[in-house]
């Protein structure tokens, strides 16, 4: 979307509305703006006093400190959900991007390695590469295993097989980081494009729900007629009849949550959840979806592990964040300072080619039981436990 407002120009807007409606569209746009002490303030006075609810309010109120306390603890509340909401998205689209360019490299060493150090020729990869989505791996490993353990095989041929196996499962990989990230980017664009509805506005205000729709619209309507004035002043060119027809058609309310949400998407500090029993597992098991190490079942799992909500653990009306974002901020330090040179990937995928020595294969022959003897001591401790023989019964 092209558009020609700036945060600037709906910061200056929003300070110029009157306080009503100036704390109205802050509450709206609560996951961007923060709400000042003299707006809680504004909203602990304007909240109907409840001994008065049969007669007139009272002209003259004060705003109380457990009234200011209470506004502010759900402003927070409702703030730190929708901000966690639209992070955890966020670094799930970083994280794959990083994902799937080290997944887009290694696949690309192992075609290199194929056609140059095994000499496969070009066809032959190209037919593997198209029959990815629809191979097998697991199967195919072990037939594999089963005719090297059985010398049907040289090590040569082995190792071209598995990595033609391998280069398949990369890019599975590959293809299915690519439909996270679509439906991760969807997700994102979602989660930074809705206001608060009323019933969240009139629950962090204190005010009954009928009373805030009047409300809603005129400072709705005060602050997209003033951002409209503002436009039509820091264009440059003089507007044409053409150009002002293109203005008022404008939707000015979308164009703000899309200016809104290009800015920088602040962090969250948050603590270990209990994903993978301990923080140290955890990290191991990062450490090695950041370098491609998991089979794909269990990356694949992990994965929807570490980005899962309202599991048994966090269920209710409040989906539970932290858990993903604290495991998505550290695989997000991991491959920050994760350094794979083409050499590093070469040598990874040619140890996991390199079959294993039959000698390793073979069961370790079984030493012959040699008969026990006792000494002494041992000899005196048995008879003991058995006890002296009675002589008439030898007879």
């Amino acid at each position: 979307m092209n558009t020609s407002l700036t945060a600037e120009h709906i910061k200056t807007v929003i300070e110029n509305l009157p306080t009503q409606h100036r704390i109205m569209i802050r509450l709206l746009l609560l996951q961007y703006l923060d709400i000042s002490q003299q707006d809680v303030e504004y909203m602990a006075e304007d909240q109907p006093d409840s001994r008065f609810l049969s007669g007139g309010q009272p002209a003259q109120k004060i705003a109380s400190l457990e009234g200011t306390g209470d506004i502010t603890a759900r402003a927070n509340q409702y703030r730190l959900y929708f901000r966690e909401k639209r992070e955890k998205p966020w670094l799930q689209v970083k994280c794959l991007e990083k994902q799937m360019a080290v997944t887009i490299q290694t696949a690309a060493v192992a075609e290199e390695l194929l056609t140059t150090r095994f000499g496969v020729e070009s066809s032959v990869v190209e037919s593997n590469k198209q029959q990815a989505l629809s191979a097998l791996p697991k199967p195919e490993i072990r037939q594999l295993e089963q005719a090297w353990d059985q010398g049907d095989l040289t090590e040569e041929v082995y190792r071209t097989k598995r990595l033609l196996i391998e280069l398949q499962s990369l890019l599975r990989r590959a293809e299915r980081q690519r439909r996270q990230l679509i439906s991760t980017k969807r997700e994102f664009q979602s989660s930074g494009s809705n206001p608060l509805q009323d019933h969240e506005i009139a629950h962090i205000w204190g005010i009954p729900l009928s009373s805030l729709a009047s409300r809603k619209v005129k400072a709705l309507q005060q602050f997209l007629t003033d951002l409209q004035k503002l436009a039509q002043d820091t264009s440059s060119p003089p507007a044409s009849d053409t150009a002002s027809s293109l203005l008022q058609t404008r939707d000015l309310w979308k164009e703000t949550f899309f200016v809104l949400s290009n800015r920088q998407v602040e962090r969250s500090v948050v603590s270990y959840g209990g994903l993978e029993r301990s923080e140290e597992a955890l990290m191991e098991k990062l450490e090695a979806f950041a370098q491609g190490d998991l089979s794909e079942d269990i990356e694949a799992n992990f994965w929807q592990a570490i980005t899962r909500l309202n599991d048994t653990e966090h269920g209710g009306t409040w989906s539970n964040y932290s858990r993903s974002i604290f495991a998505l901020q550290r695989l997000s330090a991991i491959q920050a300072d994760l350094d794979l040179t083409s050499e590093d990937i070469q040598q990874k995928l040619l140890a996991l080619s390199t079959p294993k020595s039959l000698a390793d294969a073979l069961p370790a022959p079984e030493s012959e039981e040699q008969p026990l003897e006792l000494n002494e001591v041992s000899l005196g401790v048995l008879n003991a436990l058995m006890g002296e023989q009675d002589d008439k019964r030898k007879g």
